[in-house]
């Protein structure tokens, strides 16, 4: 009966309770410099986290700069988004987080970096 509510709404253009908006994302650089600058740090094998108790829930996503591949890029940026968003209940209402990815990130599996990032999470005390 929810299901059939939620796929109702979607129809005629409400939003899921569970997406993600624009306004979560981080898109100025002075904010992705503060959280560089004042953030702590969890690192992982292919990503890191950098996060900041902040007012509302917000993130972002950088690579590393030898990571070329547009294509590639853009794919895991979209794999990381689903993540946030299916994690985005149980992390804390007020963060800022930046997910920092390397060169090898670009080549892991939606499981993979599922994982890891779970992973990072449940280690800096994210994950309520």
């Amino acid at each position: 009966m929810e299901e059939k509510s939620l796929q109702e709404e979607e129809r005629r253009g409400g939003r899921n309770l569970l997406s993600l908006r624009k306004v979560n994302k981080i898109r100025k650089n002075s904010d992705f410099k503060e959280i560089f600058r004042s953030g702590k740090r969890k690192t992982g094998k292919n990503l890191t986290i950098i996060f900041i108790e902040k007012k509302g829930f917000k993130f972002g996503i950088t690579f590393k700069k030898g990571v070329k591949s547009a294509v590639k890029r853009n794919r895991t940026k979209r794999r990381l988004t689903e993540i946030i968003r299916m994690r985005k209940e149980l992390m804390k209402k007020d963060i800022h987080i930046v997910t920092h990815l390397s060169k090898t990130a670009i080549d892991l599996s939606f499981d993979e970096l599922s994982g890891e990032f779970n992973h990072l999470l449940k280690d800096a005390n994210i994950i309520e």
